[in-house]
C-alpha cells in the first residue's frame, strides 16, 4: 500500500505551520521570543538496572508542560556510552504525554555501563535539566566482555531479610505521599547507587544547539545538503508495511525538514532529486541530542570476575524468558489522506501476465499511451478534464518511490507488481504540477525488485515503534505456564499502591526493594535488600 503526502514543513505551507505552532504554545520560540515558551518536563522510570544483550529495556515515561500533558507526539529513549557516543535509540509515540515502551538491546552491544536518557525533540533545548531525564544501566554481553577497568567496584549490600522461593513478599512504602514509583528487582552489584537519576548539569559540559522543531504531528526527518539551490525539488519517501512520499526544498542553510505526520512505522528512507542529479554531501541528521561529558564525570566502570559466572549464568537464562511477557502492540498509524484518488485501478492478477510494463499498459490501460522519443519509451496519459493528451511523463511511482526513467520502467518485468493505479488529470504535489500519475504497488511493498536509481540515496532509518499496552501485573505474578520456571528478575514495578506484594521467584539471589521519593523538590532513593534462598 502506498500513500502520497505533502511535507508539513514545506516552505509553501510555512505560514500554516507557524499558525499551528502558535496555537500549541511553541510559536514564541519560532518567532524568536525565547522568554515565554513552555518548558517540557520529562521523567521516566525502569523496572531494573541489570540487563543482558538481547533483552527489552522497558521504560515508563511522562512529558508535561505547565502541569498538562505535552503536545509533543514523539519520545526518544537513547543509550549513550562513556565516550558520549549514542549506541542505540528508539522513537516511541506519546499518548497524552505518556509512553510505556522498550528499547531492544542489540546483541552487538559490548558489556559496560551505559547512560539511558529520555527526552523529546525539543525538551533538551528548552531546559536541559528538566528536558532530559537519565540514569545508568548495566548491560552484559557474554560474547563481548568489558574492558579491564582501571578501578574495580562490587557492591556488597547488607541483606535485611530472607525469603524462600514461592513465599509471599510484602513491603510497605516508607512515604506514601512522596513516593513517585517503587519496584522490586534483582540487585545490581556492579552499579553504584542503582536507580539513581542524574541532573544534566552534573553530567554535560555542553549541548550542541539545533533548531527547534516540535513534533506535534509525527516524526520529523531532517537532512542537510551543500547545494543551496531552493528551486530544486527533493523527494523523500519512507517505506515499511506502508509507504509515503513527501517533497521539500532546502532552506537558506541547506536543510530539509519533513514531518512524516500520522505514518509512524517504517524502516527505510530514500532521497532523490527529480532531475536525477547526484547529491554529494547529503547527510540525514540524527534526531538524538549531541552532548559532551564534563571533565571528571565519574562514569562507572564495569568489573566482572570469574566468581560472578555462576550467578550471571542463571540471570542469562532468566533474561531469555523476558520475551514471554504479554504486550499488545497497536497499529497506531493515523489515517492519512492520500494524495490522489485513482481514476482507474488494475489488479494485474486479473489479467494475463506479460514480461514488461510497456506491454501491460498497451494491452490493458486505454487511458495511457506508450510513445517512443529519441529511441526511449515515454508514457502519455489522457487528460480526462479536457480529453486531450498530456505532453510529458506523469509522476511515476513504485510503492510510493518516484522513478524518473520511463524507458527503464517500460522494460521492467512486473511479475511482483500487484496493482496499477492511474490518475488521468493534473496532480498537484506541493508546488509541483504533474501530468497525471502512474502508481505501481508490489505484493510485499519491496518495490517489486525495481532497481534503485544510481543517484538515489538509501538509508536504514526507522520510524516510531508501535504503541504498547503492557500489564505490569505480569511482573508481580509468576507465570502460570508449567513449562517455564519462575525466573522473574523484576518482581514488582509500579505506582499508586501503599503495600507492595509479590512472591519469591525460583531464581535465587539478592534482590532490592527500591522507592523513588520526591520531597520539597529533592529526589532520593530508598533501597532495602533481601535474599531469595536456593
Amino acid at each position: 500500500m502506498h500513500l502520497i503526502l505533502t511535507s508539513f514543513l514545506s516552505k509553501k505551507h510555512l505560514s500554516l505551520t507557524l499558525a499551528v505552532l502558535l496555537l500549541s504554545g511553541f510559536g514564541s520560540w519560532v518567532l524568536g521570543q525565547s522568554s515565554v515558551y513552555p518548558v517540557e518536563q520529562v521523567s521516566f522510570h525502569i523496572p531494573k538496572t541489570l540487563y543482558f544483550a538481547g533483552e527489552k529495556l522497558w521504560f515508563d515515561a511522562r512529558v508535561v508542560q505547565q502541569n498538562q500533558p505535552s503536545a509533543s507526539q514523539v519520545l526518544y529513549a537513547e543509550l549513550v556510552d562513556r565516550n558520549a557516543v549514542s549506541v542505540s535509540h528508539v522513537k516511541v509515540p506519546l499518548e497524552n504525554g505518556e509512553a510505556v515502551n522498550f528499547l531492544k538491546l542489540s546483541d552487538q552491544i559490548p558489556s559496560d555501563h551505559y547512560l539511558l536518557r529520555v527526552y523529546t525533540r525539543i525538551s533538551p533545548y528548552l531546559d536541559l535539566n528538566q528536558g532530559v531525564s537519565q540514569q545508568f544501566v548495566t548491560v552484559i554481553n557474554p560474547r563481548i566482555p568489558p574492558k579491564a577497568p582501571q578501578k574495580r567496584f562490587k557492591n556488597n549490600p547488607q541483606v535485611q531479610k530472607t525469603f524462600s522461593k514461592g513465599a509471599g513478599i510484602d513491603f510497605s512504602l516508607s512515604d506514601k505521599v512522596s513516593t513517585d514509583v517503587a519496584g522490586i528487582s534483582i540487585a545490581n552489584p556492579y552499579l553504584p547507587e542503582e536507580q539513581r537519576q542524574w541532573s544534566s548539569t552534573d553530567l554535560y559540559a555542553e549541548l550542541e544547539k539545533e533548531s527547534l522543531l516540535p513534533e506535534l504531528f509525527g516524526h520529523i526527518v531532517k537532512a542537510k545538503v551543500p547545494n543551496l539551490d531552493s528551486s530544486l525539488t527533493y523527494f523523500i519517501s519512507v517505506h515499511g508495511t506502508q509507504s509515503a512520499l513527501y517533497t521539500d526544498h532546502v532552506d537558506e542553510t541547506g536543510t530539509l525538514a519533513v514531518d512524516i505526520g500520522g505514518l509512524r512505522h517504517w524502516d527505510r528512507l530514500i532521497l532523490q532529486l527529480e532531475s536525477g542529479q547526484e547529491m554529494p554531501g547529503l547527510e540525514v541528521i540524527s534526531p538524538v541530542i549531541k552532548t559532551k561529558f564534563k571533565d571528571g564525570v565519574d562514569f562507572p566502570e564495569l568489573s566482572l570476575e570469574e566468581r560472578d559466572l555462576e550467578v550471571l549464568s542463571g540471570l542469562l537464562k532468566a533474561s531469555l524468558l523476558q520475551a514471554y511477557y504479554l504486550e499488545q502492540s497497536e497499529n497506531d498509524s493515523l489515517e492519512v489522506v492520500t494524495g490522489f484518488v485513482a481514476d482507474y485501478t488494475y489488479h494485474l492478477d486479473d489479467y494475463t501476465r506479460f514480461e514488461n510494463v510497456e506491454t501491460v499498459v498497451r494491452e490493458y490501460v486505454p487511458s495511457v499511451a506508450v510513445r517512443t522519443r529519441d529511441k526511449k519509451k515515454e508514457f502519455r496519459l489522457l487528460n480526462e478534464a479536457n480529453k486531450s493528451i498530456f505532453d510529458a511523463n506523469p509522476l511515476m511511482l513504485v510503492d510510493a518511490m518516484p522513478v524518473f526513467d520511463s524507458d527503464l520502467l517500460s522494460a521492467f518485468n512486473p511479475k511482483l507488481i500487484q496493482k496499477l493505479e492511474v490518475l488521468n488529470r493534473e496532480f498537484y504535489l506541493n508546488d509541483r504540477t504533474y501530468p497525471g500519475v502512474l502508481s505501481f504497488s508490489s505484493y510485499s511493498n519491496n518495490f517489486g525488485l525495481y532497481p534503485l536509481a544510481p543517484s538515489a540515496r538509501y538509508f536504514d532509518y526507522h520510524g516510531l515503534q508501535p504503541l504498547i499496552r503492557l500489564d505490569k501485573n505480569q511482573f508481580t505474578s509468576p507465570s502460570k505456564n508449567d513449562r517455564f520456571p519462575d525466573w522473574r528478575t523484576t518482581l514488582y514495578w509500579g505506582t499508586g499502591q501503599d503495600q507492595v506484594s509479590t512472591s519469591g521467584p525460583d531464581l535465587p539471589g539478592i534482590y532490592v526493594f527500591w522507592e523513588r521519593i520526591t520531597k520539597d523538590g529533592v529526589t532520593s532513593i530508598n533501597r532495602t535488600y533481601f535474599e531469595i534462598l536456593p
